[in-house]
């Protein structure tokens, strides 16, 4: 160590917290920290009312008061020269001051007094990485070898900034809808104990704030977990439902009226939504076919005997009732997420639901109010700590097909040497895609497919980010610990049946810890661009969510907003058919899915270098079958329910000229 590098190492240590070694707790800390199952509670039953804040009043640092924690560590460490463990947590404090170039020295030191240490080797990479500095700049006996990904057919920039969608929170759910009505979708964005964010979009690429002009306020400071635009009572303009501290007890759920995009409403208690409930993940689906959209909820993650599944039946005059137990949703778990789909193909939306501590359940849709646990008949399996869940058709069949993202009990350190070497995680340790058999059951194909890396992944999404007509697959991944720095993913689908990582190729690249992530086309460009809510566990982790804006690749798309008349207004478990060049693109209108988020109400239809569709068809969740011919590429349209024309909404920016087609075009219903 230099003496200058020394003499400053002195100064901020003997200014420093009482700084456990991070990387002590790296391996073990979010199973054994943050489970709601840790010893203690789980033996004694009781809980805390919140169990971040209970770990923060423990340790300044993960309260976020660095400054404090730069106060209080002893001077005494520095009778300890060669200790890697003091520089390395140096490091990570400037790395969550996001002081990258100030930390990069610290980590050196640590390499230097442990080069075998290849945690303190990555530590060193990434902050060069952030640093802006190139990897040919880290000394060459530090250097990690990391085999490069696979090319991207497209680029993501990050536009945070110069779009104004900042929030440097503890991030959970996000939703994209049109509030207002004025064919943008606006942002809806969710995080722990901080207030609601919505941003409307103006048209420009830019947004503004509105959240508090809106009326759409939280007055408990709670924050919120999970994020839906939902038309409720069919009235034409997107309400906005939450949930709230799902990690943090026993809460509260939001559902706020829109008033013709004036102003937002809360309405909870009105609802029936009122009265205390632990929440975390939502999907809505109208599971009666009555026109109107019912919500579940997942609940239990931190009660200690688990919880169940909150099925709340639209009552269709403003008004929910509760009946999960009397649909037959009676299983406890630490529930997480849940999404619908239609898996049968029988025109009812069925209810997959993952849990911490459980696996995966299966519930089929009866028909007659109940459901039917269905897991073990359909062949489902998953790991304990499973995390999200999203519907996707990855071969493009026409079923619906599912993934659920996992968390491993893995350390920093082997996802490292994963990354390094390339080789296939253990089996049980792996992300999992089930494809749809059409038969009532399902096969494990992640393997299959080439879905096998070693990830921490607490949330998912599902989009076709460069317009194949193959949805592709967004992981979130982090961990609470303040030093955990894990790349996300992004597992593009060749349309052949096999997914390659290219998130870092794809410019998709944040080391921070992803929660909630939604797709959506908000700047009409016909491609599919990400918002992701970053932010960890602690308040010490609170991090800036990330814009990321799709470049695109040249392929073409069509965008499908429906509208219900029969069927719920959102058109939700919809399936859109639309066939050029000899095959059949399939995509459905979602009610929720992934990390508590919601992607854009507009249906995505990537169609590759398709200018034309020969056959557009819309299943509605009413029953009715619609079709329409010889529909162009290049826009977005609308589609009501029952109407025999469509209308044009927008023109890609791509495909605008001096002569575009026809605002009106439209083919006869059939």
């Amino acid at each position: 160590m230099n003496r200058a590098l020394k003499s400053q190492l002195g100064v901020l240590i003997r200014n420093l917290t009482a700084l456990v070694c991070l990387g002590i707790f790296v391996s073990t800390y979010f199973h054994e920290s943050t489970s709601p199952l840790r010893r203690g509670w789980a033996e004694d039953q009781r809980q805390p009312p919140d169990l971040a804040r209970a770990e923060e009043a423990k340790s300044p640092l993960l309260a976020g008061d660095f400054t404090g924690a730069l106060r209080t560590l002893p001077g005494e460490v520095l009778s300890y020269p060669g200790d890697p463990r003091f520089p390395y947590s140096l490091a990570t404090v400037d790395l969550r001051l996001r002081r990258y170039t100030r930390a990069i020295p610290y980590a050196e030191m640590a390499c230097k007094d442990d080069p075998a240490s290849v945690r303190y080797r990555w530590m060193l990479r990434i902050l060069t990485m952030l640093a802006g500095k190139p990897l040919s700049s880290i000394p060459l006996e530090y250097r990690l070898v990391v085999p490069p990904q696979a090319p991207s057919p497209i680029h993501f920039v990050d536009v945070t900034k110069s779009a104004g969608v900042q929030n440097f929170a503890l991030g959970r759910g996000v939703a994209w809808g049109d509030f207002d009505n004025d064919g943008r979708d606006d942002l809806l964005v969710c995080a722990e104990r901080s207030p609601f964010r919505l941003f409307h979009n103006l048209g420009n690429g830019k947004f503004t704030e509105v959240a508090g002009k809106m009326g759409l306020v939280d007055p408990v400071g709670l924050g919120c977990y999970a994020a839906n635009f939902i038309d409720y009572d069919n009235d034409g303009f997107e309400d906005i439902f939450l949930t709230s501290n799902g990690w943090g007890g026993v809460n509260r759920l939001f559902l706020f009226h829109n008033d013709h995009g004036r102003r937002f409403v809360d309405v909870t208690q009105k609802a029936g939504l009122g009265g205390p409930i632990n929440a975390f993940g939502t999907a809505w689906a109208d599971y009666d076919r009555d026109g109107y959209a019912d919500l579940a909820v997942a609940t239990g993650i931190v009660e200690p005997a688990g919880g169940r599944i909150r099925l709340y039946h639209n009552d269709r005059n403003g008004s929910f009732t509760e009946v999960g137990l009397k649909a037959g949703l009676t299983k406890r778990a630490h529930w997480m997420s849940v999404c619908w789909g239609d898996f049968f193909g029988n025109g009812l939306q069925d209810l997959f639901a993952v849990s911490f501590d459980a696996g995966c359940t299966l519930y089929r849709n009866l028909g007659n109010g109940k459901f039917e646990d269905v897991t073990s008949r359909a062949g489902i399996r998953c790991p304990i700590a499973s995390y999200t869940c999203d519907v996707l058709d990855y071969n493009q069949d026409g079923r619906p097909d599912l993934f659920v993202s996992t968390y491993p009990k893995a350390n920093m350190g082997s996802m490292i040497a994963h990354v390094i070497s390339g080789a296939p995680a253990p089996p049980r340790d792996r992300q999992l895609l089930f494809r749809n058999n059409g038969d009532g059951t399902f096969t494990r194909v992640s393997e299959a497919v080439g879905i096998t890396g070693l990830h921490g992944a607490m949330a998912s999404q599902v989009g076709d980010v460069d317009n194949d007509g193959y949805p592709d697959i967004v992981l979130g991944t982090g961990n609470p610990a303040l030093d955990w720095d894990e790349p996300k993913v992004l597992y593009h689908n060749d349309g052949h049946g096999h997914y390659q990582d290219i998130a870092a190729s794809a410019g998709l690249v944040d080391f921070g810890m992803l929660h909630g992530m939604a797709f959506s086309d908000y700047d009409d460009s016909g491609n599919l661009s990400l918002y992701g809510s970053f932010g960890g566990f602690y308040w010490g982790s609170r991090e800036e969510a990330r814009l990321f804006r799709n470049l695109g690749c040249g392929n073409r798309a069509l965008e499908v907003k429906l509208v219900g008349t029969r069927s719920d207004r959102d058109g939700i478990g919809a399936r859109l058919v639309a066939t050029t060049d000899g095959r059949k693109v399939y995509a459905w209108e979602d009610g929720g899915s992934g990390f508590g988020s919601m992607n854009s109400r507009i249906v995505h239809l990537g169609l590759g270098a398709s200018r034309q569709i020969e056959s557009l068809e819309v299943d509605w969740p009413s029953g009715l079958h619609q079709h329409f011919a010889n529909v162009r590429t290049g826009q977005r349209i609308e589609i009501t329910e029952g109407r025999p024309h469509y209308r044009v909404l927008a023109v890609f920016r791509r495909d605008r000229s001096p002569a575009p087609a026809h605002p009106r075009a439209s083919a006869p219903h059939e």
